[in-house]
């Protein structure tokens, strides 16, 4: 599961800096439409490969975890929406980004077993 992860961490490097080139209008020696499609690959890949390796015993809420995921996701789908050129693509980003802001902020306390226990009962 770890190379899993790792591999999908290096695709979405490498997605980002063929979307940097392409919002940037930086040429890399590859036509624009070849740049479109190895940032959707390459991204599409390393989220899948995030979700794939995603490991239950992790720190953390999983509540948060799954809103991260699908703030994510809208945001993904948003820029694909503005490269291919379709409208309300801006929506997408926004109600992405507000998602995130609530996995940031609002799930963060990991719920246990043990939480609910009172002082007392743990000596």
């Amino acid at each position: 599961m770890k190379r899993l992860k790792l591999i999908g961490g290096f695709c979405y490097i490498i997605s980002f800096v063929f979307a940097a080139s392409l919002f940037l209008n930086i040429g890399i020696g590859v036509s624009k439409g070849a740049t479109l499609f190895i940032f959707l690959l390459l991204g599409s890949l390393g989220f899948l490969f995030n979700i794939i390796s995603y490991s239950t015993n992790k720190i953390g809420n999983p509540m948060s975890n799954l809103t991260f995921w699908l703030g994510a996701f809208f945001i993904f789908v948003g820029l694909v929406f503005q490269m291919l050129g379709f409208p309300f693509s801006i929506s997408f980003i926004i109600i992405g980004s507000v998602i995130l802001f609530f996995s940031f902020f609002f799930f963060r306390k990991r719920i246990t077993k043990e939480d609910d226990d009172e002082i007392l009962d743990q000596f």
